[in-house]
């Protein structure tokens, strides 16, 4: 299960080739963030897209009063703060640098908006590539969801399976196919229930 698919990645490839046609314009601002540097932060108002150049970003999320869980890491090439530019406008995610070399172009929404309205090709691409962060996150909905019918059918090979996916994830969804797995574990009558 890598964070960038086949698919993503083509989008992506089309996508920075469209952002460096439009450099120009869009201005990008170079950012050489510390490690740890929080770039976006989830819920404040989108105003830019972010193309990382180099070293690797965390994509985390947090619910209420739950602490932030690694959902991707990301590396060279990916296109991040996409999904914000459209509709409630407002970041769904953290984005987290992981390495001290980190090297990260960020695109102003304004100027991206510019661009866009004078160019289709611009627009389809960033929805296509956050459509197909949509179909990974259905995904991986579907495979913790495949996960936990096998727990409740009491079906340790579809568990397996489930779980051999889900291992190839961030250290959070590796941790959740390890939950997953203690559900199946048989229970000591004497143990009080966690």
């Amino acid at each position: 299960m890598e964070p960038e698919t086949q698919g993503t990645e083509a989008v992506g490839d089309r996508l920075r080739l469209l952002l460096n046609t439009h450099q120009e314009l869009l201005k990008p601002k170079l950012l050489r963030p510390e490690r740890d540097a929080v770039l976006i932060e989830q819920g404040q108002a989108a105003d830019c897209l972010l193309l990382v150049n180099a070293g690797r970003l965390a994509i985390e999320v947090q619910q209420p009063e739950q602490p932030f869980r690694t959902i991707a890491v990301v590396g060279p090439g990916a296109v991040l703060g996409e999904m914000a530019l459209f509709g409630e406008a407002r970041h769904t995610a953290r984005v987290r640098t992981l390495d001290a070399d980190a090297e990260v172009l960020r695109f102003s929404r304004q100027t991206l908006y510019q661009a866009m309205l004078f160019d289709t090709e611009l627009v389809a691409e960033i929805l296509a590539i956050s459509s197909e962060r949509c179909r990974s996150g259905n995904r991986l909905i579907n495979l913790l969801l495949d996960g936990l019918d096998a727990c409740s059918r009491g079906d340790g090979d579809a568990l397996d399976a489930v779980c051999r996916e889900l291992r190839s994830g961030p250290d959070s969804i590796v941790r959740a196919a390890s939950q997953l797995e203690q559900l199946l574990l048989p229970r000591d009558p004497d143990r009080p229930s966690p």
